[in-house]
């Protein structure tokens, strides 16, 4: 008995490309109708007959096809013997989904890498020990060119090559598949085109948007008729579909030239930015060093009564005329301590000891009246705290209070 069950799978096989699940679906149920109402043909003894048993299930095209190609045609030395075929057959759609016409045809001869970590190679040839020219990954899109015995010759942007039919999925299914792994955007059409809080003309406006904007698709969020769901930036909402494109973030594979040159020119990109950053801070520790100098020039240029004058006002500018006298003291009293340095600024720019971020902002644009009359009577002697060196605001230690400040 010769047998020809491959046949029909070897044809579908060479000529996927061109098919698409409706035409095979449809070719699949004609013939399993044309047996079911011819019966049997028979040219040979009734011993050579076979008879087989189908049952198409609702699945995707491959089985629907497959099905119908284990048929079996017998025959004997130039009598073919066609036995009677007992088909029960159930109209099949991809996952029970239908799709539009448009979406077939377009799909028809695409390719998608399924189930990859990183990326699927496309080889110069189809063999395995063949060169690597490109990649192909999860979210890139590659056109059907030819079918090799394992392999699918395929384009995809500048890419041409080989990759491994294990690792492919083609036509509608390839389409289903990017619907859960490229995300999808809405693009308006409008400018000013609102987002709602609810699918509702009547509900809160969220944001409104310019035309071209793209918004990415919610399909986490409850579909409504009319409306498609929408992200834009840490905003939510809805807006008209009719005023929107809606698609898939489809990408092409990429050729490792190309893969090598965006990496260099990222690494250039990186290095620039880099080199703009440590300019950027070069230039600005340049410009404190000059702003430093500059306060430092002013500070020097002072005479010890403006410099007096300036940290009593820094230190008590809104006490009372007696509390200004009583800081200035403060300081003449460590310049004469022994303890501290021996002069006024020594004493004022001791570290940790006063507020002295202000002073050449102070002196600068000069002392206060009653603050430089304070400071003439500090350093004449005057001295409220009876020679104390040191003070605080008022209530955080024991000693003398005059004004807002103790002194001990």
């Amino acid at each position: 008995m010769i047998r020809k069950s491959n046949t029909i799978s070897s044809f579908y096989t060479k000529n996927k490309k061109y098919l698409n699940k409706q035409t095979v679906q449809s070719a699949a149920l004609s013939m399993a109708m044309v047996l079911l109402i011819s019966g049997a043909v028979v040219c040979a003894p009734s011993e050579r007959k076979v008879t087989t048993d189908v049952d198409i299930q609702p699945a995707s095209t491959a089985g629907v096809f497959s099905a119908v190609s284990a048929m079996e045609l017998s025959a004997g030395g130039s009598d073919l013997n066609y036995a009677s075929a007992d088909v029960s057959v159930v109209a099949a759609t991809s996952d029970q989904v239908k799709f539009d016409d448009d979406i077939y045809d377009e799909w028809s001869d695409k390719v998608m890498a399924k189930d990859i970590n990183d990326y699927l190679s496309i080889r110069k040839d189809a063999d395995q020990e063949s060169e690597v020219i490109g990649k192909l990954r999860p979210t890139d899109i590659a056109t059907l060119i030819d079918v090799f015995d394992g392999w699918y010759e395929i384009e995809s942007g500048n890419a041409h090559g080989f990759v491994s039919a294990d690792y492919c999925i083609t036509g509608i299914d390839a389409y289903e598949y990017a619907l859960d792994v490229c995300d999808t955007y809405a693009t308006t059409d409008v400018n000013g085109l609102r987002m709602r809080s609810e699918a509702s003309e009547d509900s809160k406006i969220v944001t409104v948007v310019s035309k071209g904007t793209k918004l990415e698709v919610n399909d986490d969020a409850e579909e409504v008729d009319g409306w498609v769901a929408v992200t834009s930036g840490n905003k939510t909402g809805y807006v008209k579909a009719d005023y929107v494109d809606v698609d898939m973030a489809t990408s092409e594979a990429i050729t490792l030239e190309e893969e090598a040159a965006a990496k260099k020119a990222a690494e250039e990109a990186a290095a620039k930015k880099a080199a703009e950053q440590a300019a950027m801070a070069e230039q600005a520790k340049i410009a404190a060093a000059e702003a430093a100098a500059a306060k430092q020039a002013i500070i020097t240029s002072a005479d010890d009564v403006t410099l007096l004058a300036a940290i009593i006002q820094i230190e008590s500018g809104s006490e009372c005329y007696e509390g200004q006298v009583a800081v200035g003291a403060v300081v003449m009293n460590r310049v004469l301590s022994g303890s501290y340095a021996n002069n006024v600024e020594g004493v004022i720019f001791q570290k940790g000891q006063f507020a002295t971020s202000r002073m050449s902002s102070v002196i600068s644009k000069g002392p206060k009246a009653s603050c430089i009359q304070a400071a003439q009577e500090a350093m004449a002697g005057s001295d409220p705290t009876g020679g104390l060196t040191h003070f605080r605001r008022a209530g955080s230690k024991d000693g003398l209070i005059i004004g807002n400040h103790v002194f001990y």
